[in-house]
């Protein structure tokens, strides 16, 4: 199971804006932010508690430009490596303005493998610079192109909550570009709405729910196959995400201290 955790709470998630996007210019991402999420697998009426992942973000300055710095590290419970053994690194700087990507590197290992990524942006040029090796390869340096806005896959997790999700109507289809893998794709997103989510302190907690499509997956179940809800208020947190797989399915929930915490239904 290629990357698992990224899979969920990255790649699903990873899509950067173009023209159909409209940002809320009045919303602004918390500084010194810490998430914390527990990640499940979930057979029928089984739940079972196959990994941790956490998100922090900070202010730094690179090359005199104020920046944010998303960082996330995720890895699995060892008495399940049995569904999936990883452990994930993943560190994104963006431009505090713009969220325009400055520099995002990745590095994990699964089942023994190691894969380390290195992108550095150029928005003058609209020129990426990619690095990639792996255990099982020798390092490769490349460069590639690309015109107006990008993200990578953890800066787009932060993107996304800039929204002004008030601008769409239920069913709209929103395609984004993003680079994972040293590749640019465009991945569809489905706003779905309004919702509400059962917290475990027993409130009703309002959320913004998407759906993102996934195509043409031997992995993923279905052209629907990932629910995520965000929450509906000035914080716009990822509170849950739902993945059906093969077997089963893959469900994520926000668990942190002082803020409304989520988990298994």
């Amino acid at each position: 199971m290629k990357n698992l955790l990224l899979v969920i709470l990255f790649n699903l998630l990873a899509f950067s804006g173009i023209s159909q996007v409209a940002v809320d210019t009045s919303f602004q991402l918390p500084v010194n932010e810490k998430l914390h999420y527990d990640v499940y697998y979930k057979l029928s009426r089984i739940w079972i508690k196959a990994g941790l992942a956490n998100f922090t973000t900070d202010t730094i300055y690179t090359d005199s430009t104020k920046a944010y710095r998303f960082v996330a590290k995720g890895y699995s419970m060892k008495k399940y490596d049995w569904i999936f053994s990883l452990e994930d690194s993943y560190t994104s700087v963006v431009n505090y303005k713009t969220l325009y990507p400055i520099r995002f590197e990745k590095e994990n290992t699964e089942q023994g493998v190691w894969v380390h990524d290195i992108y550095n942006f150029n928005p003058t040029t609209g020129e990426i610079g990619i690095y990639m090796e792996t255990t099982d390869s020798t390092p490769v340096n490349k460069t590639k192109k690309v015109s107006g806005f990008i993200t990578d896959a953890l800066s787009a997790l932060y993107y996304l909550r800039s929204w002004d999700f008030d601008r769409f109507n239920p069913g709209d289809t929103l395609k984004f570009n993003t680079i994972l893998d040293g590749k640019i794709f465009e991945q569809p997103i489905v706003y779905l709405g309004r919702d509400t989510l059962k917290s475990l302190s027993n409130n009703r907690v309002p959320m913004i729910k998407l759906g993102a499509v996934v195509s043409n997956s031997t992995f993923f179940r279905g052209d629907s196959a990932i629910l995520v809800w965000i929450t509906d208020d000035q914080y716009r947190r990822l509170a849950k995400a739902k993945a059906k797989i093969v077997v089963g399915s893959i469900v994520i929930y926000l668990n942190k201290r002082g803020l409304e915490s989520f988990g298994p239904e």
